[in-house]
């Protein structure tokens, strides 16, 4: 390739400055050196500005190869990612997952989904977690990467993702690899580390972790996603939470339990409606008798 590239002597450069190991770097400087006639030195800058502006040039390449496909800047960043993961091509669909609860309770599952490097809302799911013991995160997860991936290419899952980025360590990339050797797919998976401030430190892969220069917009990429998800997840368990708390109230009204409480709740939206509904409004509920009406009011008064 370097041959083609440097088709006479005038093309060689006196300085090859490169952006990481190169094997051999004694036999290419001889053979650059032949080819131009003179010394060809050849530099791998660690810091200061020839670092900073192989940076650059990186970014730049990025972006660059992204607008020749025809994708969006956003991609540049999903492309950095891909060599950096050493995955064969760059990912189009990324999923992402967590989990949230409040001390084991009202535990559910979020999933969000990048198309290209952006957030594609239409992708996100939401999980009630219903099997898992109440505080086991690994089981909870467990359970919603299997519920996921057993509707694979559906209605409800119309598309594989290309890569998995779990918020967590090693421990969740291992779980998410069981789930998918069980389901017969091969997908790549990497967990995304927060430092002690809670902000994104690294990539993990069973094995080891892959460092996430600040600098470098794949950091950008892979800590809002991972923030995203964290986001969502919370998000929904707080909605549940809300809900079971209001619920409760419900509850503890004589011959209301949560199938009554949950179809009060879904006609009348707050608790304020419920106890400005009369007798009459309240026993048109759904599974809601007279005598259910008659409690509820005498409850609120």
């Amino acid at each position: 390739m370097l041959e083609r590239f440097y088709e006479s002597h005038e093309d060689v450069p006196k300085l090859v400055v490169l952006d990481g190991e190169c094997e051999n770097s004694d036999l290419l400087s001889h053979w650059l050196s032949e080819k131009r006639g003179t010394k060809v030195e050849i530099l791998l800058p660690q810091k200061g500005r020839q670092a900073e502006v192989i940076s650059m040039s990186k970014n730049n390449a990025y972006e660059a190869l992204a607008q020749r496909k025809s994708k969006s800047k956003a991609d540049s960043a999903v492309i950095e990612l891909s060599e950096l993961l050493g995955l064969s091509k760059a990912p189009e669909y990324i999923e992402s997952y967590d989990i949230s609860h409040t001390a084991g309770f009202d535990t559910v599952g979020g999933m969000v989904v990048f198309k290209n490097g952006a957030p594609y809302k239409r992708g996100y799911r939401k999980f009630i977690i219903k099997d898992a013991v109440p505080g086991d995160d690994l089981g909870a997860m467990e359970e919603v990467l299997t519920r996921r991936f057993s509707h694979v290419e559906d209605d409800e899952f119309p598309i594989l993702p290309d890569l998995i980025l779990m918020d967590g360590g090693e421990n969740q990339v291992n779980v998410a690899l069981k789930v998918l050797k069980n389901v017969g797919l091969n997908i790549p998976v990497f967990g995304m580390v927060k430092d002690g401030k809670h902000k994104t430190r690294a990539i993990t892969k069973s094995g080891g972790e892959i460092q996430i220069s600040s600098t470098r917009k794949v950091f950008t990429l892979v800590s809002g996603i991972q923030e995203e998800v964290h986001r969502y997840a919370i998000s929904y368990h707080h909605q549940k939470h809300q809900k079971t708390t209001k619920q409760s109230e419900l509850i503890g009204i004589e011959g209301i339990g949560p199938k009554k409480a949950e179809a009060l709740w879904r006609e009348f939206k707050t608790i304020d409606n419920i106890k400005r509904a009369d007798i009459d409004t309240l026993s048109k509920v759904k599974g809601i008798s007279i005598k259910d009406a008659v409690n509820i009011k005498r409850h609120f008064s």
